[in-house]
This record gives C-alpha cells, structure tokens and sequence, in this order.
C-alpha cells in the first residue's frame, strides 16, 4: 500500500511546483534587470542574518529554554513511566487474584490426599 501511496505523493507535489513555476514565470520575467544588480547575493544575506541572530541571541536565553525543554522531555517521560507502573500493577493484581482463585477451587473441589490414599488401596487389595 506504502508503495502506492509514496510515489502519488511524490508525482502530485511535482505537479504542484511545475504549476507555481508556470503561474510565476510571467511575474519573474517582468522584474528589471537594474532592481536585481542592486540585491544582495545569498551569501551575504546568510551571513547578515547569522549575525543579527547571534547578536540577539542571549546565553541565558539559550540555557532557559533547554532547561525548559528538558523539563517537558522530563515530565512526559514520569508520565509515561507511571501510567506503565499502573498498568502492570493492574496486571499482576489481576494475576494474583486469578491465582487465589485457581487455589481456592482446587482446595476445595480437587480430591483430598486421604481420598486419593483410600482409592489406591482399595484398588490393591481387588487386584489381590
């Protein structure tokens, strides 16, 4: 199915960016050629926005904002951890409880020892 599906996916977002590019083109082409000498390259523009960011950016800030990321991974982590910890312990209270009942009825509805002895005796002494 995955098989299918991937390679519509792929064939419909390649039709997608053709049918931009085809409505753009005429807007593109209108563009003069003396408003595009005076853009900067793309190098330059990176390296302009590298630097605002890292200007902008505080150390502090960096470190809050791990610490509070590490808070949420943190308390998701508990939470799963605790809903597994109910989960089992639901489980082996089910176990346990099952069991006891399993004992209980085999107490009282499996032959007692002495029945069983009486049985074996009393098949000794027909084949005697």
């Amino acid at each position: 199915m995955l098989n299918i599906i991937l390679p519509i996916l792929f064939f419909a977002s390649l039709i997608g960016i053709f049918y931009i590019l085809y409505k753009k083109i005429p807007i593109l082409a209108n563009i003069s050629l003396e408003s595009l000498q005076n853009r900067e390259s793309f190098f330059a523009f990176v390296k302009r926005l590298v630097k605002s960011l890292l200007s902008h950016i505080h150390p502090n800030k960096i470190k809050i904002y791990f610490l509070v990321a590490a808070e949420k991974i943190l308390a998701r982590s508990r939470a799963t951890t605790l809903k597994m910890h109910k989960t089992i312990e639901l489980l082996s209270k089910d176990i346990k409880q099952r069991s006891q009942q399993e004992k209980w009825e085999h107490k009282w509805f499996a032959p007692s020892s002495e029945k069983v002895k009486e049985k074996e005796d009393k098949k000794k002494l027909e084949k005697k």
